[in-house]
Formats: structure tokens, sequence, C-alpha cells
């Protein structure tokens, strides 16, 4: 980790690695609740939360207020874990959500002066909050698969269906390979018909 916080080369070798201890591939999708119980975190709904005995104010707190903007929080219980997350949002949203929660597990954002509440900024810094969106996307969406999608020509709701994710998720993820792949093209004289490929392997 850089003094300012992580590089993105670090960030990505962070999760290469957590890829490889759930014995997925690069470009293979990944299941972030799968990866949350491989590191101990329950993940509750508010729903859940009753069932485990909280109270009633708690409860209120998460369900109260604009329950189509609040997502998740990674929450601190004594040196344990948990997430929290609003089930009422669809399971792309959700994946995307619990993904984001884990980047900032991942990269062992400090939970100094945690407020709880709506806006995330108002628990990690913005640097922090940038680094668990670039770490969310690599984990749904690793670079090595996003290359291998923009050089076959994929459009946004075929990526969102392999790696069940929005599509706007799957064209935040592939701008930036897309026009690596149109330069190359460009570059080395090949249209899409040459890179266009209907299979993904």
């Amino acid at each position: 980790m850089t003094r300012g916080g992580w590089t993105q080369l670090r960030m990505r070798e962070v999760v290469l690695e957590e890829r490889e201890g759930l014995g997925l591939s690069p470009t293979d999708p990944l299941d972030p609740y799968a990866l949350a119980e491989a590191h101990g975190i329950p993940v509750y709904g508010l729903e859940g939360l009753l069932a485990h005995g909280v109270s009633d104010e708690a409860f209120s707190h998460f369900a109260m207020g604009n329950s189509t903007v609040w997502s998740a929080a990674l929450l601190p219980l004594g040196t344990a874990r948990v997430i929290v997350e609003n089930e009422s949002h669809a399971r792309v949203r959700r994946r995307s959500n619990i993904a984001h929660e884990l980047g900032h597990f991942l990269l062992e954002h400090p939970f100094d002066n945690v407020i709880l509440g709506e806006d995330h900024k108002r628990q990690f810094d913005e640097r922090q909050e940038k680094e668990a969106t670039f770490m969310a996307g690599e984990l749904l969406i690793p670079l090595a698969a996003a290359e291998r999608m923009a050089f076959h020509g994929w459009d946004n709701a075929r990526v969102a269906e392999a790696y069940e994710v929005s599509t706007q998720f799957a064209q935040m993820q592939m701008k930036g390979q897309r026009v690596r792949a149109e330069r190359a093209a460009h570059k080395y004289g090949f249209g899409k018909s040459e890179t266009g490929s209907s299979s993904y392997s």
C-alpha cells in the first residue's frame, strides 16, 4: 500500500489472491457471498436482523428512510465484521453492494469515527470509497475478463448476464478495455468481424 492509499496494481493482486483462494481463474464469475463466507463475515438482510435479536431501534435505523438509496454496510462487531444488506434491491445490485463492502474489508479500511447512515461517504473518506468501488469492479469483472470480452466485442447485456451484474456495472468495467480494443483494431488493421467472436473460452 502506498502512503496515499492502494495502487491499482496492488488491489488487482489482492483480488487475484482472493479468487485463487476460492479456486477461481481470473475470468471466472465470483460469488461475493461465498467470498464473505470464506472470510467468516456473516451477511444479514434487514429482516434477518430481527431474527438475531437486534433492537427495534437498530432495525429502524436501517429500515426507515429512503430504502431505495441505502444499500449495505460493513459493521465492526468487536474484532469481527458483519455485513447488513438491503434485500429489497435487485440481485445484481446486491451482489455489487456486497462486493463493495468486501472491498473495504480486504483493503483493511479503518473504522475510525464510523457514522452509520445512507451516505457511504459518512463512513469512509472519498479515497477509500474510490478504492472499494475499484475493488468491487475487479472482484466481479476482473481486468483479464474485461480485456477478453472487449476484444471479442461483447455488449453490456452479454457481459452483465455472464457476470451477474447490472448493465451499468458492465459498462463501467468495460469502457476502458473497449477503448483499448478499438485502438488495437485500428493499429493492427483488423475489424470487428475478426475480433467479434461468438464464443468466450
